[in-house]
């Protein structure tokens, strides 16, 4: 049995409630977005764009890709800490992207969410086509593709981190890297400029990141009823 001196209710109880976050965010996101994509027209320029933004149904998926921005890093340190030292190598490499995904898909959101969102309301196109998602011209568009690519390379690095002994263990870390694979061949599909690639692999990421995270969440909460303070507290 691998060493797991640092388990402790803190921990277990951040990793727990970070993986259910996590995957509520992310089908939160998968379900908005879908919607918002299947009404955004065909791009016919930025002025089409501004007459048939919707507010509500663009902040609906910006939203929980912000949260899901911040609690993935935080996701990625409980897995990197729950580890014995001799998973951790690439544990700390999945933490290193995670926080790479954070803060380039976090400040993209943030900034769709306020600067590009405002401009939207008030009409203000100049140079706009450069910001919105769903413009062939945007660099926010990169940016957030950029940020699942970092959370694609971080989840199989914990993927190929995660061998710990229990249930779902085998589950786990193989949803964990074909999660990861999945986001990246999206991303490459994205800017390969094969739609029907990224439909797929989308599909396959939107499927197997909540399941992913609920099972790290279990495994966290069966070790809460085991963690050294957490019987200090019952006492």
């Amino acid at each position: 049995m691998p060493e797991r001196s640092q388990w402790s209710w803190t921990s277990l109880n951040t990793g727990f409630w970070a993986a259910m976050l996590a995957a509520v965010w992310a089908v939160w996101f998968v379900v908005a977005y879908g919607l918002w994509m299947s009404r955004l027209p065909a791009w016919a320029g930025i002025d089409a764009y501004v007459s048939a933004f919707d507010e509500l149904s663009y902040l609906a998926w910006v939203i929980p890709c912000f949260l899901l921005a911040i609690t993935f890093p935080v996701l990625m340190a409980a897995v990197y800490l729950y580890l014995s030292a001799d998973r951790r190598a690439p544990a700390l490499v999945a933490l290193v992207f995670a926080s790479l995904s954070g803060a380039v898909l976090g400040a993209t959101c943030f900034l769709l969410g306020t600067v590009v969102r405002v401009a939207l309301l008030a009409g203000v196109t100049n140079g706009l086509e450069l910001l919105v998602i769903g413009s062939p011209y945007s660099m926010l568009n990169v940016l957030e593709s950029a940020g699942f690519l970092f959370m694609g390379l971080a989840m199989v690095f914990a993927g190929l981190a995660w061998r710990v002994p229990g249930r779902w263990r085998r589950a786990t870390r193989w949803l964990l890297v074909l999660n990861g694979v999945a986001g990246i061949l999206a991303v490459a599909a994205g800017v390969l400029g094969a739609p029907a690639g990224w439909m797929i692999f989308l599909a396959v990421w939107a499927t197997t990141f909540p399941v992913a995270a609920v099972l790290l969440a279990l495994r966290f909460n069966l070790d809460l009823r085991v963690a050294p303070v957490s019987r200090v507290m019952k006492a």
